[in-house]
């Protein structure tokens, strides 16, 4: 039997209409079991002290600009802290916000849980799945920022959640594919200040202040 073209080009929409929302859904579960795996293991490697090296004295320059950053252009804002882990940013900080919330997984949080009082709260959350209708004088992605599915709407989903005049504080580590991400970055935020640290072992971070841009 010949099959009429017509027929033919009805067939193949219906196959990839159907395709479609299957890759989708295929996606979805896989990010689903790399987000539940990654989970697992950041929890248990913060039971066993495993993340306790952030507090290293060679690691202090890229949480200190970032305090810094925050400090000078936000004193005493609203903070977002995405990726919070137990604290240690929190601790440079100080007292110097009127609003501090820090997200990350749920053994993070336990022992971050320890310093939370009227201005300063913690929740358990997946950065990737996070939202809030509150919004902030300043989003901090502290190491954080490349553990999106995807940098740049990852980061959009987040302007939403800034003040008018609010900025992002970002540190990545010194890596090429980090250094891809950078240039994505700055072609759709502005970039108010950037420094790059290098500690004594030679390793690497830049820090920056990205500015949304205005609707």
């Amino acid at each position: 039997m010949i099959t009429a073209p017509a027929t033919v080009a009805r067939a193949s929409t219906l196959h990839l209409a159907n395709a479609a929302p299957l890759g989708f859904r295929l996606l979805r579960a896989i990010r689903r079991a790399l987000r539940i795996d990654r989970e697992r293991r950041w929890n248990t490697e913060y039971a066993k002290g495993g993340w306790d090296w952030l507090r290293n004295l060679d690691e202090l320059g890229h949480h200190a600009i970032l305090a810094g950053y925050f400090r000078r252009l936000k004193p005493n804002g609203s903070v977002l802290d995405v990726g919070c882990g137990d604290g240690v940013l929190l601790e440079l900080i100080g007292g110097g916000y009127s609003r501090y919330l820090g997200i990350d997984f749920a053994e993070a949080i336990r022992l971050a849980d320890t310093r939370r009082d009227e201005r300063t709260e913690f929740r358990t959350a997946d950065m990737n799945d996070f939202s809030t209708d509150e919004q902030f004088d300043a989003i901090i992605f502290n190491e954080s920022a490349y553990y999106h599915h995807n940098a740049i709407t990852g980061l959009q989903h987040y302007e939403s959640m800034l003040l008018p005049g609010g900025v992002f504080l970002i540190s990545m580590h010194g890596k090429e594919r980090n250094d891809a991400i950078w240039t994505l970055l700055d072609e759709r935020y502005t970039v108010a200040d950037a420094v790059t640290i290098r500690n004594q072992a030679g390793v690497t971070w830049t820090a920056k202040v990205l500015v949304p841009p205005t609707a």
